[in-house]
């Protein structure tokens, strides 16, 4: 099963000033979004799963700041890994997991027919 992976940082919450640095972010909130290049609904759509949260950021002793406008989402995606104490694999194969699920459920829902 091949799947396409998008990492998304849709807001930075950010304060002021902390300290002699200016803009600090404090805050990611974070989407990724599983989707398969094989597995269909009944409609025909592309089956996908989603992860996403929020990540506290704290400056670190002796980590070096990075200014606002110069975050990258790979800085980004760092955090939220370490934060989630997961590799990126590691997301991934839950995810894929989850396609897998959507795909082939263990367990059916639903109501007879004659009710």
């Amino acid at each position: 099963m091949a799947n396409t992976y998008t990492w998304s940082y849709p807001q930075l919450d950010r304060v002021a000033t902390e300290g002699d640095n200016s803009d600090v972010v404090k805050t990611i909130h974070w989407r990724v979004i599983a989707t398969s290049d094989s597995e269909t609904d009944a409609d025909g759509n592309a089956i996908s799963a989603t992860k996403y949260g929020t990540t506290g950021v704290e400056m670190e002793d002796g980590a070096e700041f990075v200014a606002y406008n110069d975050l990258t989402k790979d800085w980004c995606k760092a955090k939220v890994l370490a934060d989630m104490g997961q590799t990126e694999d590691e997301v991934k194969a839950t995810l894929d997991a989850d396609i897998t699920e959507k795909a082939s459920p263990s367990i059916l829902t639903g109501t007879p027919s004659g009710w």
